[in-house]
């Protein structure tokens, strides 16, 4: 009904939100660390080696390389939330 619809358009604005911050300034997503050779992705809290490489887009880009992170930290929260909700009934 019109109450479930709330909770899944509620759902998704906390998943966008989660993936998109709250866009405070002092949040970071991430740290390009030139003197290290190393980009550090806050969110998903891993980092790589290479900033040339991943500024280079392609394949080896910043979103090949983080999003699999990004995804899987999603879906472990989506997993924990659906137990979360069993756990109520």
């Amino acid at each position: 009904g019109k109450e479930r619809r709330g909770e899944e358009l509620k759902e998704r604005g906390d998943a966008r939100s989660s993936l998109l911050g709250s866009g405070d300034r002092s949040e970071r997503i991430r740290t390009y660390n030139y003197p290290q050779d190393r980009v550090t992705d806050h969110r998903c809290k891993i980092s790589e080696f290479g900033v040339v490489k991943l500024l280079g887009g392609g394949e080896d880009g910043l979103v090949p390389t983080f999003a699999p992170h990004l995804m899987n930290m999603r879906r472990e929260e989506l997993l924990e939330r659906l137990q979360d909700e069993e756990n109520e009934e």
